[in-house]
């Protein structure tokens, strides 16, 4: 038995033929996305009574923009509920000098010992808010059913494009749509070198995979600009989110995919949200979010018998949730193949064996390095607000797929705390906004 773990680990070809399939997926997806029209879909056809929910502790440094800039979006059927967690700075006087201005805001403060429990306690506490809101008085909603209100997640360092509700609501005319996911874009970007990595990070997922996923029907929520029926969250029979969920958007969206309400993603609109700006806040936040995915691979038994689910949807879903090993085995790949290089020991790899050798193999090679970042960047190009000179994207290109490492980083990170059992959250700190 040791002999064939040994006889695995030392021909490395699986590996490779892994993340050949990998990088096929993704160039298929840029193909599909590139290719993708957004389907034209009339504004002010359908208004649903949008009710955006803020999360917001220790954010005095940003919260007045936040709101500021959303109460500015022309649309009538919004309500704009800010929960301060038991902030200890100036987040709830700075949101009720702005809330007494507008009818369109409201500012709820939560006290210990049961706030400060994670984001995820504190979207469902507002959660309930809107419920006993519709039980004791429809007519805040103008007397809309469930059906017809949305519930919108905007973190305190966010703003969104003014159209933007304008722009998600046509969605929601088709009764199977249940969540929306809009684009995300960094404020920050030109900040500094690590603000852009982010921009190209959120911006290329967003509009590469994102747009070609909602083609397939397999979009997922991202918690920063995610849209959801009342009556698909009331469906659940549950919180909507899950208290021990790291990344509770995740968690949300495929569960409501099980119940078999479709996801749709938009880039049409974005929310504009702070990156961080220094790589220790981003190594914690990236962990999380890694340790959250891993915790979401609990759904796939019931995503393989989700009959309501389009198989191809079902595959794609599954083959997301997995794939976050992928960076760990491209690392692999590449200290095989350095310890092969400096003969500290020769791994076996018969990939592409079936290529003739010479030019043939080192251009179907050549493909499989440089096409994902290719269709990445020519992604980013297309989309970003930021877009870079012609002659920075070959040095851009290569600072990126360095700065992808760090997922191995946050990877190896996960695991421990997975070893170890923990599960605590840590927040995400905010910059001044200038």
């Amino acid at each position: 038995m040791a002999s064939f773990f040994w006889g695995i680990f030392t021909n490395t070809s699986w590996a490779s033929w892994f993340v050949a399939f990998v990088v096929i997926y993704y160039v298929s997806l840029w193909i599909a996305s590139a290719g993708r029209k957004a389907p034209e879909l009339t504004k002010g056809l359908y208004e649903p009574f949008v009710v955006l929910l803020i999360p917001a502790l220790n954010e005095e440094k940003v919260i007045s923009h936040t709101l500021s800039s959303l109460l500015k979006i022309p649309y009538d059927n919004l309500l704009i509920i800010l929960l301060n967690d038991a902030s200890d700075d100036d987040t709830s006087s700075i949101a009720r000098s702005l809330a007494v201005s507008s009818n369109r805001v409201v500012v709820v403060d939560r006290y210990l010992p049961d706030a400060q429990r994670g984001k995820s306690a504190v979207l469902n506490h507002g959660f309930s808010i809107v419920i006993d809101m519709l039980k004791d008085n429809s007519e805040t909603f103008g007397g809309r059913s469930p059906d017809d209100i949305l519930i919108g997640i905007v973190d305190a360092d966010g703003s969104l494009d003014s159209e933007t509700l304008e722009i998600i609501a046509p969605f929601f005319l088709d009764p199977k749509v249940g969540q929306l996911q809009i684009g995300v874009k960094i404020a920050n970007a030109n900040f500094n070198l690590l603000t852009r990595m982010q921009d190209m990070e959120f911006v290329g997922f967003s509009s590469l995979v994102q747009v070609a996923r909602d083609r397939i029907g397999s979009s997922g929520l991202g918690g920063n600009g995610q849209f959801t029926r009342l009556s698909a969250l009331m469906e659940l029979d549950r919180e909507p989110w899950m208290p021990t969920a790291l990344t509770e958007d995740l968690d949300l969206g495929l569960a409501l995919v099980g119940l078999g309400w479709e996801t749709r993603f938009t880039n049409k609109c974005y929310v504009h949200q702070q990156g961080l700006t220094r790589w220790r806040p981003l190594l914690r936040q990236r962990t999380r979010w890694i340790q959250g995915h891993y915790q979401c691979w609990r759904h796939i038994p019931k995503l393989m018998g989700a009959s309501k689910v389009r198989i191809a949807a079902r595959l794609d879903l599954i083959a997301y949730l997995l794939m976050v090993i992928t960076v760990v085995i491209v690392t692999f790949l590449l200290i095989t193949g350095v310890s092969t290089l400096l003969g500290l020991y020769d791994f076996r790899n018969d990939f592409l064996y079936f290529v003739p050798e010479g030019i043939a193999r080192r251009l179907v090679s050549g493909f499989l390095m440089l096409a994902p970042i290719v269709a990445f960047l020519s992604t980013y190009q297309r989309h970003s607000d930021f877009r870079l000179k012609f002659w920075e994207l070959p040095a851009f290109g290569l600072i990126f797929t360095l700065y992808s490492y760090v997922w191995v980083i946050a990877t190896l990170r996960a695991w421990s705390r997975m070893i170890f059992k923990k599960t605590n959250w840590v927040k995400t700190p905010r910059v001044a906004v200038s």
